[in-house]
């Protein structure tokens, strides 16, 4: 299993995030920038720093060919599980508003096939204003009917939404008021929506498309309003995208006009020295998620330019089971992440090309607490300190016992999530204070099922997302046995303090709630963070007009290459 094919996003969950969910958004190897990329065209040079410049405008036309790392499971955005079928489809849909990075280190909301949108006060009522003159590329009109029949199409159980039914939250209904006005509504409040919307799962797809192709039919077929038209698909071979000379709709921020690429291509090339090479002989032009080993090979040739997109979610880390022996005990959870270095670890192991990670959640995240982020550093001493209080001894080899059991812990990973080479690293720094492991690598199924069990005391986990909400597919109690709450962490008053946050609609005061419980998660130490969760893209200098989204992808709407 290869990393891309293992990125979840918050919108990978069933409507209560109480459901097994496809493996399809666990993240692997990935990482993140800090927060304050801008939205103009970015790219920075390998070699340089990692402040980002703007690319200056390429010639329009030609094509572009960018290595991708896994296969799509589907082109239907609102049936994908995977990250990668998010990142085409910025390409083939527009959603009804973009979210996008403003430049100064924030976000900004933009008209996309809406011109305007209100929200009741209770956030369980959004009602969108649409723009005219708009048509998908099939010819069709678009009109509130194809926003009705998209969210149809993504609650329709034949569908078999794998992200987009869960980022609807507490669904009810889509409501034409008239050819250009439309209402979503919910049962309950669900402040998470608008950014959910845009995340990429509810691009508005052609209603004369999802009834002619049918539920299952439409992702062989997808066809949207975007910059981009669906060419041709060879299965595990290359997705072909042509220039769409009508588009005249999208965002200001993402550019003006049609795309200024002829073609796009997303070739997959799932082996990673293979990408490299491809990328290094000229047969692609963007190389994706290159293992660190060769990112800091194409920066050190001083031949490529390198981006990493941030992305709202949860770093890459271990899950801590709170409740097998001996992580049962907060005294040696806490130990646990005083022990690990995690500044040296993406230095030593990932090559220093991603951002280590102190929190549950990545910085650019709202409700991301600086404060949290604080609570524990690198200190043997005190993990030390605190194995001793938990009256564990030091005994032959430097192993701590107590009661004649060993300190030992299980540690299990999901074979391809990224995580082997850093755990062997974690393990080292654990063996310097008393600890000794055993790492098991299963594959998906197989580890998924040992999480939930509780079979392990350190499990591998990370989550791309579009909304804080995301805590809730992890961290909520209903979600041990048959969910992703790895860490077995059962709290009934930090689920209610996530459903009260998506119940609040004044941003302000939901990040707030985000933070305190952001803070309590990192206090209770039921989660190793290690480094930040980012896309990365590895690129010749022909490249440029890249925009970057807030969910680790790219915008083609104005690139160019030549």
């Amino acid at each position: 299993m290869d990393q891309q094919d293992l990125h979840l996003t918050s919108a990978a969950f069933g409507p209560t995030a109480r459901r097994p969910l496809s493996r399809r958004r666990l993240l692997g190897l990935g990482g993140g920038l800090a927060a304050g990329l801008g939205l103009a065209p970015l790219l920075s040079a390998c070699g340089a720093d990692d402040t980002a410049s703007t690319a200056s405008i390429g010639s329009s036309g030609g094509t572009l060919t960018m290595g991708i790392n896994a296969t799509p499971d589907t082109l239907d955005p609102g049936a994908t599980g995977l990250a990668l079928t998010l990142l085409i489809s910025f390409a083939l849909f527009d959603p009804l508003v973009y979210w996008l990075p403003d430049g100064k280190g924030g976000s900004a909301f933009h008209p996309g096939l809406a011109e305007s949108w209100t929200i009741s006060p209770d956030a369980s009522v959004y009602t969108f204003k649409l723009r005219k003159g708009v048509t998908f590329h099939d010819g069709t009109a678009f009109t509130a009917a194809a926003v009705k029949a998209t969210y149809d199409h993504v609650v329709d159980p034949k569908t078999k939404s794998k992200s987009g039914l869960g980022a609807l939250g507490p669904y009810k209904e889509t409501k034409i008021l008239d050819d250009y006005t439309v209402q979503i509504v919910f049962t309950a409040p669900n402040a998470s929506f608008l950014h959910q919307q845009a995340a990429g799962n509810f691009g508005i797809s052609s209603p004369a498309a999802l009834t002619k192709y049918g539920p299952t039919g439409f992702g062989n077929n997808p066809v949207g309003t975007g910059p981009f038209t669906f060419d041709s698909y060879q299965a595990g071979s290359q997705l072909t995208l042509l220039k769409n000379p009508k588009y005249t709709w999208g965002p200001k921020a993402l550019g003006d006009g049609p795309a200024k690429l002829d073609k796009l291509i997303f070739r997959i090339v799932t082996d990673d020295s293979g990408r490299y090479n491809a990328l290094q002989s000229g047969q692609l032009q963007i190389a994706m998620n290159l293992p660190p080993n060769n990112i800091s090979a194409a920066q050190k040739s001083g031949k490529y330019q390198q981006l990493l997109v941030p992305s709202i979610g949860t770093p890459l880390g271990m899950p801590i089971n709170v409740a097998k022996p001996p992580t049962d005990d907060p005294l040696v959870r806490q130990a646990i992440l005083y022990a690990i270095d995690q500044d040296a670890m993406v230095k030593g192991v990932l090559y220093d090309v991603y951002k280590p990670a102190h929190n549950v959640l990545t910085p650019i995240t709202p409700g991301f607490s600086e404060s949290a982020s604080k609570l524990y550093s690198h200190d043997p001493d005190k993990a030390a300190a605190l194995l001793d209080q938990a009256g564990w001894s030091v005994g032959e080899g430097g192993t701590r016992t107590k009661n004649g059991q060993k300190l030992n812990l299980d540690i299990i990973l999901f074979s391809g999530g990224g995580l082997e080479l850093p755990t062997q690293f974690v393990v080292s720094e654990l063996q310097k204070v008393g600890f000794s492991a055993s790492t098991n690598v299963q594959p998906f199924a197989t580890a998924q099922a040992s999480f939930n069990s509780g079979a392990h005391n350190l499990g591998s986990f990370g989550y791309y997302g579009a909304d804080p909400y995301l805590l809730n597919i992890w961290v909520n109690s209903n979600a041990i046995e048959s969910g992703f709450n790895w860490s077995h962490y059962d709290n009934p008053g930090v689920d209610k303090m996530i459903a009260k946050a998506n119940a609040t609609a004044a941003d302000a005061a939901r990040d707030g709630l985000y933070q305190q419980v952001g803070t309590k998660l990192m206090q209770d130490s039921m989660f190793l963070p290690l480094w930040d969760v980012a896309g990365a893209f590895t690129m010749s200098p022909k490249v440029k007009s890249l925009h970057q989204t807030l969910n680790g992808y790219l915008a083609f709407h104005s690139a160019t290459v030549g």
